[in-house]
Order: C-alpha cells, then structure tokens, then sequence
C-alpha cells in the first residue's frame, strides 16, 4: 500500500503537470499531432477512444461555459449571430452548391463525406480557450461556437440530404438525432460539473483544465492517427497531396472568412476565421457512427495538422492583432 507521502507527492506532480501544459497549451497540442504518427500500434489500439475522446473535451469546454459572458455578448449579438450563419450555413450552402454545379457528388462518396464534414461541421469546441490564451475576446469566441452547436443538429442535417447518397447508409434524421444526443449529453455533463464546482473554483481550476484538454487532445490525435503512418509509407505522393489539400482548404476558409468580417474589425474578422478554419470533423465521425469511406477517414486525420498547428501558427498574428486594438483604446 502506497504510504501518503508517496501519494501527496504523486498529486503534486499529477497537478504541477496540468498547469505546466494548461499554460503551454499551443506547444502542447502542436508537438502531440506529431507523436500521433511516431505511435502507429498505439494509435490502432486507441481508435476505440476516439469517440469518448470527443464527448470528453465537449464536456470539458462546456465546464468552461460562462452565461454571464454569453449574455453580455448577445446584448450585441450582430458579430457572433452572423459568423455563425456564414459558418453554419452560408459556407456549407456556398461548397454544396459549387460542388452539385462541377460535379463533384459524381466523383467518390469519400470525396463527398470530407468534403460535407469540412463544410458543415462548427468550429472546434477549443477555440474558445485558444481566444483566451491568445488575449483576445474569448466570450465571442464561445458565444459562436455556442450557438454553432445549437444549430448543428438541424444545419448538418439539412447539408447531408443535399449532399450525401444514400449509400453512406447515414439518413439526415439518425444524422442529427446522433448529433443532438452526443450534445446534449456533453452539455449536461458539463453543466453539472459547472454547478457543482462552482465558478470560481472553475475559474481559479483554468490550467488545471486547459492542461486535461491537451492530454485528452493528445490521446484524440493518437487514435486519428490510425492507417495515417503506413498509408502516407505507401502512398507518400497522394499523403502529400492531402496533406497539403487540408492546410489549403484551412487556410482558403480562414482567409475569406478574414476578408468578409474584416469591416466589423480584427479582432472580430479573427476570431470568426479561426473558427472557420479548425472544424470540428471529430464530432461529425462520431455523429456518423464511425462509419465513414477510407479517404473521408484519411481526410479527417489529416485534417487534424492544420487544426492542432493552428494555435502555433496564428498566436503571433493575435498577438499582433490585440497589441494594435490595445493601442487604439
């Protein structure tokens, strides 16, 4: 039996641990999408997690869900009410369109799931705390992704009727109904958890639980990792073709997005575009079942780079950007 000066000692590592990657979340999660492909038999072994992965990291963002700072941003609710539109239905409505008008729903099933699930999904449930991290304005951040969620159900729906054949053996309905559950039951998980701690011990908790979301991201970027290594051995062209493809369609989102909200100011053009760019696809293999054609899974985990290098990429922009409002408040 362990004595308790071993188990004290062991706490005061476990909790040292959290705060150090709580506060080094963007090199955390950036180094843990690399180790993913060193991690071949671990990353199969753990594709049974993925799912679980996923409502965890929901749950822990919706810990982190203050009412308060939603309330007060909807008090001006034109910003985050159209980025969500533009990002839940605008865009996806805009790639359903163009891809029904070249004939792309005519090329490959796989083709087709990657491209529903990089257009309609909402943004990565992390942006909120990378906002924050990057000294910016995180409430809009998580008003967004927050109303994103309460529309997904019905958006995902809607852009898997107009999109998906019959064949993926996924109807609209058990689409959202997956969706709406998976939700549900993060959100009041989390909730609970909100109430029970209290906000303060929350607030005062923040590296403690920025730190478990980079462990649980990492485990999440291992099990996406499965087939990744061997097929990008085998096929190292068509690897570095979709390695690129996914950083393109990351980087052509942000910049429109960027583009389209930049009269409404930086800070808000970015914040809209980060979310624009890092979708959360994890969530939309969860609500298919898992499920889904061999390419749509390649696209899935290779898209995870862009969203796990993102925070990396962008924090000097963001700082940039919250330097110069700074100076003209």
């Amino acid at each position: 039996m362990p004595s308790p000066t071993f188990v004290i000692s062991g706490l005061k590592l476990i909790n040292s641990l959290l705060r150090f990657l709580g506060r080094n979340g963007t090199n955390a999660v950036a180094i843990s999408i690399f180790l993913g492909l060193f991690l071949p038999g671990i990353a199969e072994a753990l594709r049974i997690l993925l799912t679980p992965a996923i409502f965890i990291l929901l749950t822990l963002s919706f810990i982190r869900v203050d009412n308060a700072a939603i309330a007060q941003q909807l008090t001006h609710p034109l910003p985050a009410i159209a980025a969500m539109l533009w990002q839940m239905l605008i865009l996806p409505l805009l790639a359903t369109l163009t891809c029904l008008m070249i004939g792309l729903d005519q090329i490959d099933l796989g083709v087709l799931t990657a491209l529903f699930m990089v257009s309609a999904a909402p943004p990565v449930m992390s942006t909120p705390i990378f906002i924050w991290m990057f000294g910016l304005n995180g409430a809009l951040a998580l008003t967004i992704s927050t109303l994103s969620l309460i529309i997904a159900p019905l958006s995902t729906a809607l852009f898997a009727y107009l999109l998906l054949p019959d064949t993926l053996q996924v109807s609209p309905l058990s689409l959202a109904t997956n969706l709406t559950m998976f939700l549900i039951g993060s959100a009041g998980l989390g909730r609970l958890l909100y109430y029970l701690l209290g906000a303060k011990r929350i607030t005062e908790a923040t590296d403690h639980i920025n730190g478990l979301n980079c462990i649980v991201l990492f485990i999440f970027a291992v099990a996406a990792m499965d087939g990744v290594t061997g097929f990008a051995l085998t096929a190292p062209f068509k690897a570095a073709a979709l390695f690129v493809g996914v950083f393109a369609i990351a980087a052509l989102q942000l910049l429109v997005t960027f583009l389209i909200f930049s009269p409404a100011g930086r800070q808000t053009a970015f914040i809209a575009a980060y979310g624009t760019g890092s979708r959360n696809l994890g969530l939309m293999v969860a609500a298919l079942g898992g499920t889904i054609p061999e390419l749509a899974w390649l696209f899935f985990a290779f898209a995870q780079f862009p969203i796990y290098l993102l925070p990396w990429i962008l924090k000097p922009v963001a700082i940039l950007i919250g330097k110069a409002e700074t100076a003209t408040t």
